[in-house]
């Protein structure tokens, strides 16, 4: 099953679904810093949503983690109003976000363990595990993140990953990942691995800002799904680039490891904000580049069958 903010779907009910998206980022200090981020409004949300679901989109993975100012709520408004599936995370962002005295580096991995495992089962907590009190919603976590820096973890990361990987093998929830411009993909899969988390249970997210098909290929080699979460943001590459690498890595045999997504977490992103390129733009836009030659069904693949076989639970590694 994959878990949605609004309850368990089947894997075949998921439709044409997003990798890498942002919805809802209402506080928290990288959005104080940053007053880019926030992204604080239902209506807004909705409004972003409609192009794309008018051109096919059912699912989203909502990649806001605690300390963004993750809205269980919201998202299940969001949700409901549109019909749009949407699957949500918890767990962290880089640790360059949180505090020096933040409970990630004062828990022990097994406390930590616990909390991630009660927002995937009971619910997350609409003040994202911020204490000293937990509200806690009827939305279940479906992802559980987990983010390093530039070629390197970062300060209580492989703690991190240990309780990550006591909470997938008590529930089986597939692990999504932030590597930094695309660095310490090997690196992290093998601290995920060795924590009990099988490489066909990961998401590598950003990994293309590292758009090496001799990097992305070992890594989808090893099992790892790729999330191609550039296009539309030309400032970092040209859409150009994307295709190129859709290509290697489909000569190299990986189309059943690519996933799609946009990554737009920024005001300045949205449409219904007065911004560009919008939601809707991995389908109006970039999709039809693909269209009627060798990757169209490579795009579908990404689209509906990947994405839906990694976000499927499957059973517990342990009880």
């Amino acid at each position: 099953m994959i878990r949605t903010v609004l309850g368990d779907i089947a894997p075949e009910e998921l439709g044409v679904a997003f990798a890498h998206e942002h919805l809802l980022m209402t506080g928290g200090w990288p959005v104080m810093n940053e007053p880019d981020y926030r992204l604080d409004s239902v209506d807004k949300a909705v409004e972003e949503l409609q192009p794309a679901q008018a051109a096919g989109l059912a699912a989203v993975v909502e990649m806001t983690p605690n300390g963004f100012g993750r809205s269980a709520r919201g998202l299940q408004e969001i949700s409901r109003r549109t019909g749009v599936h949407i699957v949500a995370t918890t767990g962290l962002h880089k640790v360059g976000y949180y505090a020096d005295n933040h409970w990630l580096h004062r828990y022990s991995a097994e406390q930590i363990a616990g909390m991630l495992v009660d927002e995937i089962e009971l619910g997350m907590d609409e003040h994202n595990l911020e204490g000293p009190l937990v509200a806690r919603t009827d939305a279940r976590a479906g992802v559980v993140k987990v983010a390093t820096s530039y070629h390197r973890p970062g300060r209580s990361v492989e703690k991190l990953v240990e309780a990550v990987g006591e909470a997938h093998g008590r529930t089986g929830v597939p692990v999504a990942t932030h590597n930094d411009k695309g660095t310490f993909g090997h690196e992290l899969l093998d601290l995920l691995v060795a924590a009990g988390v099988p490489e066909s249970s990961v998401i590598l997210g950003h990994i293309d800002h590292n758009p090496d098909p001799v990097v992305l290929g070992e890594l989808a080699g090893r099992g790892a799904y790729l999330a191609l979460d550039r296009p539309g943001r030309i400032k970092y590459a040209p859409d150009s680039d994307t295709v190129e690498l859709l290509c290697a890595l489909v000569e190299l045999g990986h189309a059943d490891r690519i996933l799609l997504g946009s990554d737009l977490a920024r005001r300045s992103y949205w449409r219904s904000l007065g911004g560009g390129p919008g939601l809707d733009y991995l389908l109006t836009t970039f999709a039809p580049r693909l269209a009627g030659g060798d990757l169209e069904p490579v795009l579908r693949q990404a689209l509906t069958t990947n994405i839906a076989r990694v976000l499927d639970f499957g059973k517990p590694t342990s009880s």
